[in-house]
């Protein structure tokens, strides 16, 4: 168990820094909540945009057919980052599967770790090729999708204090239970912080240094072999200066530090990070916006309309489905979406 790994590493250290207490909690080989678990959906802890309606993954289909029709692509990766037992995608493909001509070859990717998850994605997609590591794909044009994939990558958190940088750590206490503290931060960590904003006292930072290697890999496969990026995640480009990090069993916000390796933890993602990389690359093309923009932009509105003529009796529910993702209130705000394209 989860648990009993991180007491026992507790015993032989005095604290564990929280990325790599996010890192043993959700990506343990064994037990990890991301490896283990069934998370997704009704029965599951939290409930993502595909699972909410087959309007989400039509829209982004639709963003695809028009990159293909633009560039005139003919071989292509498709490529998904934790596809989950696989609904983006099949939403995707009954849209592809009407409108690109058969000669065009599509080359299917996920890279996902969750045991269930895999085994059900090979029965869905029988010619689907499943990947542990990032950029391990044929050298082809390429379509990268990641939704809710960098929340769930470990987080670094430093807080400043009397002019010094501190890193939050998680301890035992003396009851032998879990609790957050402060230690000071890895020179790294300080260093980078520095390098993207000037802390005051008692202000807090917070960045992934493996979604910033992830989002370099798959750049440079995009650079070298050409292609789309879209990365939907909730999040923000200016800081909000305190912690973000959150947990959820159940549907239900709970203490991080409780059902370790049994619940989601989760942040909201510094895009600014990101965004960082693309304006050192002049030439590349890219889009920051919400998914409510998005999403409207690419004809949810008129899709959900569509529907309902097709099917009044559930329209009800499709304008539901519809305002969860685009109203400011929900996911609409919320969500961001960043694009970029080689």
């Amino acid at each position: 168990m989860i648990k009993d790994k991180l007491l026992k590493y507790l015993h032989e250290n005095p604290y564990i820094y929280l990325d790599e207490f996010i890192q043993l909690v959700h990506g343990d080989q064994d037990d990890g909540y991301y490896v283990s678990e069934e998370m997704i959906g009704k029965k599951g802890d939290f409930t993502t945009a595909p699972e909410i309606s087959q309007m989400f993954g039509e829209v982004i289909a639709v963003k695809i057919l028009q990159v293909i029709s633009k560039n005139n692509i003919k071989h292509f990766n498709l490529i998904e980052l934790g596809p989950g037992r696989g609904t983006l995608i099949v939403d995707i493909f009954r849209v592809l599967d009407k409108h690109l001509s058969p000669e065009i070859n599509i080359s299917l990717h996920f890279n996902e770790i969750n045991k269930n998850f895999i085994e059900i994605l090979k029965r869905q997609f029988p010619k689907c090729n499943i990947h542990s590591i990032i950029g391990d794909y044929p050298d082809r044009y390429s379509f990268f999708i990641a939704n809710e994939f960098i929340d769930a990558l470990p987080l670094r958190q430093l807080k400043k204090r009397d002019d010094a940088y501190y890193e939050t750590v998680v301890k035992k206490s003396l009851d032998g239970d879990f609790v957050f503290d402060i230690e000071i931060a890895r020179s790294e960590s300080e260093i980078y912080a520095k390098s993207r904003i000037n802390l005051k006292n008692n202000q807090i930072f917070e960045y992934s240094p493996q979604a910033i290697q992830v989002f370099n890999q798959i750049i440079n496969f995009l650079e070298k072999n050409k292609g789309y990026l879209l990365l939907i995640d909730y999040g923000y480009v200016k800081h909000p200066l305190k912690s973000t990090i959150q947990s959820i069993k159940n549907h239900k916000m709970t203490d991080v530090l409780n059902n370790i390796g049994k619940q989601d933890i989760t942040y909201h993602v510094n895009f600014d990070c990101l965004i960082g990389i693309l304006k050192n690359k002049k030439f590349l093309e890219y889009k920051f916006e919400t998914q409510s923009a998005f999403l409207k932009m690419n004809g949810i509105v008129e899709r959900a309309n569509q529907l309902c003529k097709q099917n009044p009796g559930k329209a009800k529910e499709i304008k539901i489905q519809l305002n969860r993702l685009i109203d400011k209130e929900h996911m609409g705000s919320l969500f961001k979406v960043l694009e970029v394209i080689i």
